[in-house]
This record gives C-alpha cells, structure tokens and sequence, in this order.
C-alpha cells in the first residue's frame, strides 16, 4: 500500500509533457506555417505598377476594364514582356484605349468636308441634291494624313475621291 502511494505521489508530483493548451498551441502553429505555404504568394507592386493605377482610377472599379487589364497582364508576362518595362504598360494603355474609347474619349473625330455647290438649275434636277457629307476618320487616317502633312480637311476629299473614283 505504501508503494503505491509512493507511486501515486510521483505521478502527481510529474507535469504532463503535453498540455491541452500546449496542443493547441501546437495546431494553430502548425495550420498557421500551413496557411502561409497554400497562400499564393502576391508580391507586392512596384511604384510604376502604383503610379499607373493613379492614373487609371477605372482599375478596380469597373470590373470590365479590370479584367481586361489582368488578362492582358497574364498574356504579357507569359510572353516574356518584362511587367516593369515600357512597353508593357503602353501594350496595356493601348489595348484599353482601343476596347473603351467611350471611357477616354478617343471616339473618332469628326470632320466635316465642304463640297462647292453647283449652282441651281432651272429645271428640277433627276436627284435630290444632298448636304455635304461629313466623314470620321479615325485616329489611324489622322495619323496619315499628319505624316502626309495634311490637314484632316484635305485628307477628307481625297477620300471621297477615291471613294467615288471607286464606286
């Protein structure tokens, strides 16, 4: 009997080498190291990537847009262009402004050809006359008629003519 309180007095006397506390301690630890291994891992962006979404208040916002501009970021990395480099944020702002001219107010501009009227004739013509026409041209026939030195105006008849001169 006296051995066995003996041995009970020890056993008493013994801290456990794991504590309910201590376990889950253990479990938090442990899920937390492996939370941390399945989070995808974000890097944190550069100042250009923050200047750029300045200046682009829409990223985050419209969702459209913002998809947009992630696929596009996808399809630019996996093709090797570097995400910090100039062309990769001007292959970004073209291809928005391309998709949402509506957005940035790149819509085609607009010039209006005068055409010399000829003068009536007594008889009522087989046609109706019309007003003069006006012509878009887009950012690419402006950009022409620049490199050509023209002025939008002289672009707008030649087009005509080679339009009419076509059929």
């Amino acid at each position: 009997m006296n051995e066995a309180q003996y041995k009970l007095g020890q056993a008493q006397g013994m801290k456990p080498q794991y504590s309910k506390e201590a376990l889950q301690e253990d479990q938090n630890s442990v899920s937390s190291e492996q939370a941390k291994l399945l989070q995808p891992r974000v890097n944190k962006p550069d100042q250009r990537a923050l200047d750029w979404q300045q200046n682009n208040q829409w990223f985050g916002k419209d969702q459209e847009m913002t998809s947009l501009a992630l696929g596009l970021h996808e399809k630019l990395v996996s093709s090797g262009v570097d995400p910090s480099s100039d062309q990769y944020y001007r292959r970004i702002d073209e291809t928005m402004h391309k998709r949402f001219p509506e957005y940035f107010g790149d819509d085609t501009e607009s010039t209006e050809v005068k055409t010399q009227r000829k003068p009536s004739t007594v008889v009522a013509p087989a046609t109706r006359s019309t007003g003069p026409k006006k012509i878009r041209l887009t950012k690419t026939q402006l950009a022409l008629a620049k490199k050509f030195k023209l002025t939008p105006e002289q672009y707008a008849r030649e087009l005509i003519k080679t339009e009419n001169a076509n059929g």
